[in-house]
């Protein structure tokens, strides 16, 4: 039964996940802050996150109905998924939805993207999925996507500037208060990346 249903909830996030990206993407409903038409919607890590946990969701669905083993390097492709779109979820917990309105964050496709999905994928990831042991090192690994996002991120305004508003770079406003506050923002990701990592290993090992 735990198998099904794990194998129900990863097609459902996965589906739903590339579903709600495609909604934000072609159609032109309000969305709420932080959303973009078109391919300009990958530009945000809540975007790429869940799109990321979407794939990782559906091959690991794959993997349960070929009945091929989870070993711990499968299990922890789970974990990295899983703490990107944790930190999505933490983000606009503590920071974007006090910055921007809950009510801003929570329209359209963002309820799911910021909300519903991350919510499911954490509560599947502890409760059905609890495979195999992870190594600890896995939730270092956790840690690169955020860093691969921050240096494009970064990048890109280095190359095009900030902007002015509504056509930042800085939309998430991480410089906004200077390069010192920004470069405290981007350390807080990344250590916030890793110790929802290590709280998800914590709560979803395997003790049986």
């Amino acid at each position: 039964m735990k198998k099904k249903c794990s194998i129900l909830l990863n097609l459902f996030i996965g589906l739903a996940s590339f579903g709600a990206w495609l909604f934000m993407a072609v159609l032109s409903f309000d969305n709420g802050s932080l959303s973009s038409n078109g391919f300009s919607s990958l530009k945000y890590f809540t975007v790429l996150s869940n799109l990321f946990n979407g794939a990782v969701s559906l091959i690991y669905a794959g993997w349960l109905i070929s009945g091929k083993e989870i070993t711990s390097r499968r299990r922890s492709w789970k974990l990295i998924a899983v703490s990107a779109v944790g930190l999505t979820f933490t983000t606009v917990l503590f920071f974007l939805g006090p910055f921007y309105g809950y009510r801003a964050m929570l329209l359209g496709s963002n309820l799911w993207m910021h909300l519903i999905l991350p919510v499911v994928s954490i509560l599947s990831y502890l409760l059905l999925e609890r495979d195999c042991r992870i190594p600890f090192r896995a939730t270092l690994c956790a840690v690169v996507p955020t860093v691969f996002y921050e240096i494009g991120y970064l990048d890109n305004i280095a190359l095009h500037g900030i902007g002015t508003w509504p056509d930042t770079n800085d939309f998430y406003g991480f410089l906004l208060w200077g390069n010192a506050v920004g470069a405290v923002f981007a350390s807080s990701m990344l250590i916030a990346t890793w110790l929802i990592a290590v709280l998800l290993r914590r709560l979803g090992s395997n003790r049986s």
